[in-house]
């Protein structure tokens, strides 16, 4: 599949990686509605740059730009296998960067209105898509493409906040922390099939997270992490997403991670994710999804606070995490499609490690439910 849509640039292209478009990973940019159809990619990145749902610190519109060109450092071939995990998501997905939402600077709904059509226009041909914020009021525009198609969605939300707030600040109901109240809304998404993990610090308080509760949300704060280990969270927020569901639909807010390791983002908070938990987290729940029935995004990567990025034209340490994340989501992805439950890494001899990259600890991995 890779030489076949990628041609020769898939095993290697002789070029540095400051030369060219920054699409993500440098994979092929499709510019037009027409041109989507005439190719029908698997994958489909969509950069959302709208930040004006933000609270605090605003910047997140110039979070595409930087994950794109973190993701060319270093230069492609197209092919990423992971010498971990022995997974190449571009072995097996026609992927393409389907560029920017044209955004109305200034106007939410217009802006939210754009951006549900563009991802609509990548569940039409039945690809996946990849959304690149961007605050997080973007998610229920996401949302609102998907449940076009879907009639159940489960959602699993990374985050320092549970953005389930009736109103945003001031009153304003599309900014970034009413978004999964918005969702709600849409009547696509019950309680039992929703999962947040991550929440830590001071907000929101407990009338929300009563609220949370009366509808049979489910989270895991950062203690939580900590003492119930990965693994178990990670399946028990797959299986309730999955749970008599459509589709799945994962959303990513960086700021879940610890500001050492991700400080690019508007809403820093101390006691997050670490890099090496947000790999083996994202890496669990990528081969639990149907890649058949799937859409992400990732928000909050605001590069102006981001360590090593004054300009965007390489990414910063947040960015570069963001884009890693993206990559290791689509190989988990991948090897589902193929029907495979590991990858094929090359081994020493003398291998030491335990070989399982892809699961859950003593829990089984979960049964991808089949749909109709």
């Amino acid at each position: 599949m890779g030489m076949e849509f990628y041609g020769e640039s898939y095993k290697g292209n002789d070029q540095p990686p400051f030369v060219g478009i920054n699409t993500f990973l440098h994979l092929p940019w499709v510019q037009s509605h027409e041109e989507l159809q005439r190719v029908k990619p698997n994958v489909a990145i969509i950069g959302e740059p709208f930040d004006f749902g933000t609270t605090i610190r605003p910047g997140a519109r110039y979070g595409p730009r930087a994950i794109r060109a973190a993701s060319t450092i270093p230069a492609p071939p197209y092919e990423r296998f992971n010498i971990e995990t022995g997974a190449d998501p571009f072995g097996v997905f026609r992927a393409v960067d389907y560029g920017d939402v044209n955004v109305s600077p200034g106007d939410v709904i217009e802006s939210h209105k754009r951006m549900t059509q563009k991802v609509k226009e990548v569940l039409d041909i039945n690809g996946i898509p990849v959304m690149l914020g961007g605050d997080h009021s973007i998610t229920f525009a996401n949302v609102r493409a998907f449940a076009k198609k879907y009639k159940n969605i489960g959602i699993i939300h990374l985050d320092t906040h549970a953005d389930c707030a009736p109103q945003g600040l001031c009153g304003f109901k599309y900014d970034h922390g009413a978004h999964i109240r918005r969702v709600m809304e849409l009547g696509c998404l019950k309680g039992k099939n929703y999962t947040l993990i991550g929440p830590r610090g001071y907000w929101p308080g407990p009338d929300l997270y009563k609220w949370m509760s009366d509808q049979d949300f489910q989270w895991f704060t950062m203690l939580d992490v900590e003492e119930i280990g990965i693994d178990a969270i990670t399946k028990e927020a797959v299986d309730r997403a999955n749970d008599g569901t459509d589709a799945i639909y994962l959303t990513w807010d960086i700021d879940s991670f610890d500001p050492a390791y991700a400080p690019g983002t508007g809403e820093p908070e101390p006691n997050g994710l670490t890099s090496r938990e947000g790999m083996r987290l994202v890496r669990q729940f990528s081969v639990g999804f149907d890649p058949d029935r799937f859409a992400m995004d990732l928000v909050e990567v605001s590069p102006t606070y981001d360590v090593s990025d004054q300009s965007s034209y390489s990414g910063g340490i947040t960015s570069g995490l963001g884009q890693r994340l993206i990559v290791e989501l689509l190989a988990g992805l991948a090897l589902t499609k193929q029907g495979k439950k590991d990858g094929s890494p090359v081994r020493p001899h003398k291998y030491r490690g335990t070989g399982n990259t892809y699961h859950f600890g003593k829990e089984s991995r979960p049964e991808i439910p089949k749909r109709k």
